[in-house]
């Protein structure tokens, strides 16, 4: 491969195969560096296998270029860190951007409208033939392989935007922090569970709530008890008053009234018997009553993996079968028995008609004491009914509490979800993010107010101030905000169901936003960032690389436009040095701090030919490439531009504050 790739030696082997790799040229002045970089593994290493090994398959060995003399015909490319410098219009972006083209030309076009300044340079207007090779020798097709490429002036473009920045940090942050990624989604899905439970919860009150109404309709009808009492005392004043008057014996009577209640009792069972015949009077062994089940899940079957889903449902289809046979067959046996009860009551009254005919005959002759009698027995029946009544409404009235309960329960179970899920990246180590830390922040945005809209805001009331929903006021006494919903005493605006509102209200979670902090500024969550442009710039080249879990190569253009210097030397360096081992680096540069500090592994001289630099070749755009230690004092006679000096020496009269960056490295270089 080009540049200092093809100068790594296996220089001796040793016991137990631990070779000495070198990074440098093969001459004694490439040797010599070694001595100047002491940090292990950057030009040194003992190592039984070679350093900085990367898959063949994600490293673009060359670019061809046919049908042209405007380019070679192939440049070569080092598998780290390759430097492309040269002046303005010398074809730096051109070679670039004809390399992401190469392997993405769908990413290319969208990132820059041809390789070139004017019309000609479209995509859609180029004929040059271009391609690359893989470090494992294969061709691409243009459908394989992928590269991360940010064009010139791209990373100042999008720092513009702290929307796009935001949207980065979450998909990084799971990248960087895996444990908490698993934390987030199961937080996430848990409190999707606790609201579909309140939601589950708030129907069963308002049917519950419904139900008590029509209680309370039932009462109505039923009458005042106290009145009934009354009534029944003043019955009773008169049956004994007949009873005296006729001269009735107390046994005879009391035995009569208790007969009279028993046929009552009897006659009343028949009818509620008859009314539940009605109800199912088509089930029979071959007609089934209910006809369809369905098993719900939560949380929902969908959260579990797709492959072990199919094998859940059918357990579930086999139960609902199994179900729905047994229920069928309750229905035909409550049928059945409450048939022969039926019978068996019939039975019964006959029986007691007969065994007292008597008795009755005496009494029912008397028709002013059995009309009395009669009346008694439905004031019994109707106070009976009332206590039944009201201790169904007391019940379902504890029961609606239990409701109220659980739905504050589960408000706090899914606010405690929140909270934990801050203390979580609280308390992970963010020491790997290099300076970066991240956070994760909650609240209401413009989903509050679009519960809001739903509900008059405009009348105060005790969940209503200053024309704000009290929230919060809300989540802590949710019975007495259901009850207001229900009754009417908090408006809801036209066209909404009360329910639905309800449901909506209590519901409504925080949106949990993340954020991120670099050297004291902030970007993300619900604030506006703090960081400067030119610092957002390098926090979202920092957010892209750590983007992506592969390392396929990175195409950079110029990043140094969008940054500023004090970042390039303290953030970007040290950050290049770290990337190009995990991942092929191509870049673009005029800074020395970027192309000699980051010790590119090789440097490609761009050159377009004019009259002042020419190429021997006449090639409108050339290319030399070489090690930064690759020196050659200038040959003012040679008649090519690229090859009259060395990589060094174009390095210094190329880059900004290349000679100073030069001479600051002498003793590494030797530069005089």
């Amino acid at each position: 491969m080009a540049g200092r790739q093809d100068t790594e030696e296996k220089l001796f082997e040793p016991d137990e195969q631990r070779y000495c790799w070198i990074k440098a040229d093969p001459t004694f002045e490439g040797l010599k560096q070694i001595i100047y970089e002491p940090k292990p593994g950057e030009r040194v290493k003992i190592s039984p296998i070679e350093p900085d090994q990367k898959d063949g398959y994600k490293i673009i060995a060359k670019i061809r270029f046919l049908n042209t003399n405007d380019f070679p015909e192939e440049i070569k490319f080092n598998k780290n860190l390759c430097s492309i410098i040269g002046s303005r219009s010398s074809g730096k972006s051109a070679l670039l951007a004809y390399v992401a083209h190469s392997v993405d030309a769908e990413l290319a076009k969208r990132m820059v409208e041809g390789p070139g300044e004017g019309a000609d340079y479209h995509w859609d207007k180029i004929d040059i033939d271009h391609s690359i090779e893989w470090g494992n020798g294969q061709s691409n097709d243009r459908s394989q392989g992928k590269i991360v490429y940010i064009p010139q002036n791209y990373l100042f473009k999008k720092s513009k935007d702290s929307k796009e920045i935001k949207e980065k940090i979450k998909p990084v942050l799971f990248k960087v922090l895996p444990d908490f990624k698993d934390k987030y989604k199961q937080a996430v899905r848990n409190i999707d569970e606790y609201n579909q439970q309140i939601s589950v919860q708030i129907d069963d009150w308002f049917g519950l709530s419904d139900s008590i109404k029509l209680i309370d309709e039932q009462l109505k009808e039923l009458g005042d008890r106290n009145s009934i009492e009354k009534e029944k005392e003043d019955i009773e004043l008169k049956i004994n008053h007949l009873k005296e008057k006729y001269q009735l014996g107390d046994e005879d009577l009391r035995q009569y009234q208790e007969i009279s209640a028993s046929l009552s009792q009897h006659a009343g069972r028949i009818d509620a018997i008859n009314t539940e015949l009605s109800q199912i009077s088509d089930v029979s062994e071959k007609r089934r009553f209910f006809s369809e089940l369905k098993i719900t899940l939560t949380p929902a079957l969908t959260s579990l993996p797709k492959g072990f889903q199919a094998e859940i449902k059918k357990i579930l289809e086999k139960i609902e079968v199994g179900i729905l046979e047994e229920v069928n067959k309750q229905v035909v046996e409550h049928k059945n028995s409450i048939k022969k009860e039926k019978k068996k009551t019939e039975e019964s009254i006959s029986k007691i008609n007969e065994d007292n005919k008597k008795l009755i005959e005496k009494y029912k002759k008397n028709i002013e004491i059995e009309g009395y009698i009669e009346k008694l027995n439905e004031y019994n029946e109707i106070i009976k009914k009332i206590d039944e009544t009201e201790k169904e409404k007391k019940n379902s009235k504890d029961k609606l509490s239990e409701y109220e309960k659980a739905i504050k329960s589960i408000i706090n179970l899914r606010k405690s979800q929140i909270k934990e899920l801050v203390s979580n990246i609280e308390n992970a180590d963010q020491s790997v993010l290099g300076g970066l830390k991240f956070g994760v922040e909650y609240g209401f945005n413009e989903n509050l107010e679009e519960v809001t809209r739903r509900i008059n805001i405009r009348d105060s009331s005790k969940f209503i101030g200053k024309g704000q929903l009290k929230i919060n006021d809300i989540r802590e006494k949710p019975g007495d905000f259901l009850s207001a919903i229900y009754s009417g005493e908090q408006k809801i605006i036209a066209g909404n169901e009360k329910c639905q509102v309800a449901r909506d209200v209590l519901s409504l979670t925080e949106k949990i936003l993340f954020n991120a902090e670099m050297e004291g500024d902030k970007i993300g969550g619900f604030s506006e960032p703090t960081m400067t442009p030119g610092k957002r710039a390098l926090f979202l080249l920092r957010l892209i690389l750590d983007e992506s879990e592969d390392t396929w190569p990175l195409l950079i253009d110029q990043p140094e436009d969008d940054l500023d210097s004090r970042s390039i030397y303290d953030d970007i360096v040290p950050f290049l040095k770290k990337k190009k081992k995990e991942r092929q680096i191509i870049m673009v540069s005029h800074n020395a701090n970027l192309v000699i500090g980051s010790d590119s592994e090789q440097v490609i001289v761009t050159n377009r030919h004019g009259t002042d630099r020419k190429n021997a070749d006449e090639r409108q755009f050339n290319y030399l490439t070489g090690s930064l230690e690759y020196s050659k004092t200038k040959d003012e006679d040679c008649n090519d531009t690229l090859k009259a000096q060395g990589v060094c020496e174009h390095a210094c009269e190329i880059l900004d504050g290349g000679r100073i960056a030069f001479e600051q490295r002498k003793n590494k270089y030797n530069i005089k």
